[in-house]
């Protein structure tokens, strides 16, 4: 739960019987024996029918020991809690029983409550018991709206929503009886494998998204979708948990003026305290399918206040900045998901199951390997012999046409003096090429690296093309090459422009023809690090301000973050005239590497100066909201790792 005043810590990945492939419930953490607060004295009340029958019709719930007998007073006790009997000693567990309901083990605790394995013990089936906490009982108007929800929620039947059976009350306290799903949560698998699979988590959105559509078609929203809310029945099949009791917890929140969700998926109209709608289960779905795909979730900010976190999901957010290798039709489906603007979501969830439907579709189709077809066995007969002479005697006929309409044209098909009339190649003009050279740019200056990599060998390929566009066209795609992550060979491609020599020894050229041959040579070596001070040799004001671009992020990708700052920050203040001034597209781009830079490090300075474990914590403290904001990718993140395993060393407690 969030609050203008504090912020709460998310609660911890499932436990226990989760990874036992037992059924949890949502959200669910589970104790360890010495977890359990030890047992509060018990009152002693003599054995008598007429005193216990007393007792029940007064409001207590009284249970014997088993062993000697003893009524004990267990109406203050939590379910299944561990008690002793005060007589005896006897260990045994309080209120195992709740209505027809017998309770077999806990499952998992979590904000609503507690969920149990349990038997109905009228028709002899395992249910997962949800026994919600008293509080949610307090008064007969959230009784009669907690019944509503579970009714609407219970007329849902959808095999991507846990069905739940039926909601009753117990001695004060109000439980929900549903379906037992098995296999574990969402947050179970990611505790495992720390990336899950790109396949598998589309077919997982496209389910929750199917659950959620079945669900809006009874008016209800979930409003608290997140990774331990989604339970796997097996390997193929999920199932989305809590329909209706997040709007009970969310309205009993705002009564004391705090925000009730998850803050790694919670939407940021939410946070503004501005209206919900399904688009805001939409945004969190998307927060937990990146969180799936990347290995961390969009926004780290699990110390942030709410100030921060609201500032946090003002920023962009690119799935392919932290999981390079997701396709680039899932990564448009998720950051469409996550667009701040809820206009800029998907305005239904028949278009958010296309588009899940369509990337699944595409990954599935290129990892599928080509099959050779089978050669087909053709046996002649006599009709295909005729139709053979036909189809021959009918090509003669043509060839006869043509060849008398070739003579009778021949001096408008060949010139007078019978020479073939020269054909003019395919090219593109200078104004079209520049225009398909822009778009390049566009998708390089919008951090879609592959696209634009894509693009600029296209257009490498083309015939034709003069000087000094071909050496622009080569430089771009190195660079869009780099930043894909493949340096090796965006230090082959440059090594090619250095070998092309100078495409021009004119006067009016030099800068910019000893440009491509000098500062390709300089970006051939992946390994090697470029000086800060190769920005006294290059200037900022003329084509050579692209070259500093790519020294930064040449060290950028090299891990060579202390150097590529300066570089970075020499670029910012380019001026570039006509007619390149296109580079000056690229300075949002290097404003995302640079603004986190400029994050990063004050924190090494400060590093430097840490000398006790309380200048770590506080040191440690300042680096998580950090990380929570990074915007460029991996090279800063495992940096601020670093810095923070430095911290824990120095006695910071993480």
């Amino acid at each position: 739960m969030l609050t203008e005043k504090t912020s709460d810590q998310p609660e911890p990945e499932a436990e226990g019987s989760a990874a036992e492939g037992t059924a949890v419930g949502p959200e669910e953490n589970v104790p360890g024996p010495e977890a359990e607060p030890p047992a509060e004295p018990l009152e002693t009340i003599p054995v008598s029918e007429e005193r216990a029958e007393k007792a029940g019709f007064g409001g207590q719930l009284l249970e014997a020991c088993p062993a000697c007998g003893t009524l004990m007073d267990v109406t203050q006790q939590a379910p299944f809690a561990q008690i002793f009997c005060p007589s005896c000693g006897q260990n045994l567990r309080a209120r195992k029983q709740f209505n027809n309901y017998r309770l077999i083990e806990l499952l998992g605790e979590g904000g609503m409550g507690s969920v149990f394995k349990a038997v109905d013990c009228n028709l002899n089936r395992n249910v997962a018991l949800k026994i919600l906490k008293k509080e949610l009982s307090a008064n007969e108007d959230e009784k009669a709206k907690l019944a509503e929800e579970a009714r609407i929620t219970a007329s849902i039947n959808h095999p991507h929503v846990v069905k739940v059976f039926l909601f009753g009350e117990d001695h004060g306290q109000f439980y929900l009886a549903m379906e037992l799903v098995g296999k574990g949560t969402l947050d179970h698998l990611m505790t495992l494998q720390r990336r899950v699979g790109e396949a598998q988590m589309l077919e997982v959105g496209i389910q929750i998204a199917q659950g959620l559509e079945a669900a809006l078609e009874h008016g209800l929203i979930h409003r608290d979708i997140k990774p331990g809310n989604i339970l796997f029945a097996d390997s193929h099949s999920a199932k989305l948990v809590d329909f209706g009791l997040a709007i009970v917890m969310d309205e009993a929140a705002s009564k004391t003026g705090e925000i009730w969700g998850t803050p790694y998926y919670i939407a940021p109209e939410k946070l503004d305290n501005l209206p919900e709608d399904f688009r805001s289960d939409i945004y969190s779905l998307g927060g937990t399918l990146f969180h799936a795909l990347s290995g961390r979730p969009p926004y780290e900010a699990e110390t942030a206040s709410m100030v921060a976190l609201k500032q946090l999901k003002s920023l962009p957010v690119s799935l392919q900045a932290f999981a390079p290798d997701v396709s680039s039709e899932t990564a448009y489906v998720i950051n469409r998901m996550l667009a701040k603007n809820p206009d800029e979501r998907y305005n239904s969830y028949h278009e958010l199951i296309e588009h899940l439907s369509y990337a699944r579709h595409k990954l599935l189709e290129r990892a599928q390997k080509p099959h050779k077809p089978k050669e087909r066995v053709v046996m002649e007969t006599q009709s295909s012999k005729n139709l053979t002479a036909f189809l021959s005697l009918g090509l003669l006929l043509a060839i006869l046409t043509c060849g008398g309409m070739v003579y009778a044209f021949r001096d408008k098909i060949f010139g007078p003096d019978g020479r073939d009339k020269p054909v003019a190649a395919a090219t593109y003009s200078a104004t079209e090429l520049k225009d398909m050279f822009d778009q390049g740019v566009q998708l390089l200056a919008g951090r879609q690296f592959d696209e634009a990599r894509a693009e600029f060998a296209r257009l490498a390929a083309l015939p034709g093309t003069a000087q000094p566009m071909k050496n622009w066209i080569w430089m771009n795609e190195a660079l869009a090459t780099l930043l894909a992550g493949d340096s090796e060979k965006a230090a082959s491609l440059f090594e090619s422009i250095a070998r092309e020599d100078l495409y021009s020894t004119a006067e009016a050229d030099s800068v910019e023809a000893n440009f491509f041959v000098q500062a390709s040579k300089t970006l051939s070596k992946p390994a090697a690090p470029i000086p800060a001070s190769i920005t006294n040799l290059y200037s900022n004001q003329n084509p050579e301000a692209f070259g500093l671009l790519c020294f930064a992020l040449h060290d950028w990708e090299a891990g060579l973050l202390q150097e590529a700052g300066p570089i970075l920050q020499a670029f910012s203040r380019s001026r570039v005239q006509e007619p390149n001034e296109w580079i000056l597209k690229y300075k949002p781009l290097a404003a995302v590497y640079l603004e986190d830079f400029n994050k990063l490090n004050p924190l090494e300075s400060e590093l430097t100066r840490v000398g006790d474990a309380a200048s770590a914590q506080t040191l440690l403290e300042k680096v998580r909201l950090a990380r929570a904001s990074v915007q460029s990718g991996s090279r800063v993140t495992d940096r601020l790792d670093a810095i923070e395993k430095l911290l824990i060393a120095k006695g910071a407690k993480p």
